[in-house]
């Protein structure tokens, strides 16, 4: 178990990110949630390899 981690929580831990040259205005929230479209080409815009 990590250091930054709670007993008997669930955590994410991301591995191989990568930092977008622009910044991609989003209005996220906690917990899930969905990209608009718009956002998702933004993002792909500036990372041409990663396409699902």
């Amino acid at each position: 178990m990590a250091h930054w981690t709670l007993p008997e929580f669930w955590h994410l831990e991301l591995v191989d990110v990568q930092e977008l040259a622009l910044p991609v205005p989003a209005t996220g929230q906690l917990g899930p949630w969905r990209p608009t479209p718009d956002l998702l080409e933004r993002v792909f815009d500036q990372l041409p390899h990663f396409r699902p």
